[in-house]
């Protein structure tokens, strides 16, 4: 039996799929106050050279092993290259070009991890490679620091600073892990983009 135009409207979701929407382009600054509304961030914790840095839990699909990276031409030249994981073709970036930290001789390239990221995020599937994956965090937004951030709002790559209480012999102190928002970072990604 067909529905009828009335049934046909009450049978779609009034409100659109989250698993759907794509999204926006917002500014950083709204995206921290977005992310803080929840009162504590998950975050993947992990190494580039001596400095802790941080990624939304969320945005992350699976954390794997190095493997054989093959160089792609004509590429940026934080574009690591691709590797077939799992028989999915998969884009690499190297966090460290990308965000010009300056290599050092800290780690060998074949003792480093791929983070890869969720494909909600990327317009193709996409990992990150960092020189180690610490942990899985859970901090208060209490120990995140905005305003250092809102400082290098030209950039958009730093969301802010975490402050993770860490004790010391008979003391307590805070590391800072820096907390980037990784979905800038790769936006650019899948794009044609012109080689100068």
């Amino acid at each position: 039996m067909a529905k009828t135009t009335k049934e046909k409207e009450t049978a779609q979701p009034s409100h659109p799929d989250p698993e759907t929407t794509v999204p926006d382009r917002e500014s950083p600054k709204s995206r921290r106050e977005k992310r803080h509304e929840k009162g504590s961030l998950q975050v993947v914790e992990f190494l580039l050279g001596r400095e802790r840095y941080a990624v939304d839990l969320f945005d992350v699909r699976e954390v794997v092993e190095y493997t054989t990276i093959t160089k792609l031409p004509n590429t940026a030249t934080y574009m690591k290259g691709i590797i077939d994981l799992r028989g999915e073709i998969t884009t690499i970036v190297d966090l460290k070009e990308r965000l010009h930290i300056p290599a050092g001789n800290e780690t060998n390239e074949e003792n480093s991890r791929i983070i890869v990221l969720d494909e909600k995020i990327t317009r193709a599937k996409t990992g990150i490679m960092v020189d180690d994956v610490l942990s899985v965090s859970t901090f208060d937004t209490k120990d995140i620091d905005s305003t250092s951030a809102a400082d290098m709002e030209d950039d958009g790559a730093i969301l802010g600073i975490i402050k993770k209480k860490v004790k010391d012999k008979d003391h307590e102190k805070n590391d800072l892990i820096i907390w980037i928002d990784i979905r800038h970072l790769v936006k650019d990604i899948g794009e044609v983009v012109p080689i100068a």
